[in-house]
């Protein structure tokens, strides 16, 4: 089985991804949208928490959301999983990049991570330029998907720039909205809210609750 969640923030709230782990088979996969938080914070709870993900036992792949240590996150080489580009943070943990398109079980996930955090986390230093998309990585994603016809089973997101939010008008809203109006998909996957929520019929905002993909 194949299930995500969201937001674990470093710890902060991962009660749910605690017993996933405690719980999963070694078969499944768990796919993180965003926000995991490793080494966000120096507390003893981060590092807590940093442990249990770096010797994780059970097969994680996240996307990055607006709050993580990009910084460390980089440090870990590049290989490839599912048919496309990863950064291997252990033998069960890797990081989906921006605009790539992963073959997981027979099925395509689209992935992109990333949004602006607001100003109030730069004069904490909680906050890293990463965060948002490059044209590069933009770019990366309009030509992953027309390379697919513009067909993907799944779309998977931090943050989804349309339904419950409208006011962006970034790189990333724009991408949403390509997604939205050209890219047939079963269903779009997305967190960053804090909050489980149907936005429509194709659109599901995940929180801290594991969600099977399907």
């Amino acid at each position: 089985m194949i299930y995500c969640l969201s937001d674990p923030h470093g710890g902060e709230c991962s009660g749910a991804l605690t017993k996933y782990l405690e719980e999963a088979g070694d078969s499944d996969l768990l796919i993180i949208l965003g926000d995991l938080g490793l080494k966000f914070r120096d507390t003893e709870e981060n590092r807590a928490f940093d442990d249990m993900i770096l010797s994780a036992k059970k097969k994680i792949a996240f996307i990055d959301g607006n709050h993580e240590n990009f910084d460390f996150l980089e440090t870990f080489p590049i290989g490839e999983r599912y048919g496309a580009p990863v950064r291997i943070l252990s033998e069960n943990v890797v990081w989906l990049q921006r605009g790539y398109i992963y073959e997981i079980d027979g099925k395509s996930f689209f992935a992109f991570g990333g949004c602006k955090s607001s100003e109030k986390w730069k004069p904490m230093g909680l906050w890293w330029p990463q965060e948002e998309p490059t044209e590069e990585q933009l770019a990366c994603a309009y030509t992953s998907l027309k390379a697919y016809g513009n067909k993907v089973d799944y779309i998977l997101t931090h943050k989804c720039e349309q339904g419950i939010d409208t006011t962006e008008t970034t790189g990333l809203r724009k991408l949403c909205d390509y997604i939205n109006e050209n890219v047939d998909y079963k269903m779009w996957y997305a967190g960053h809210w804090h909050k489980y929520k149907k936005d429509g019929e194709k659109l599901l905002f995940v929180y801290d609750v594991p969600v099977p993909i399907g």
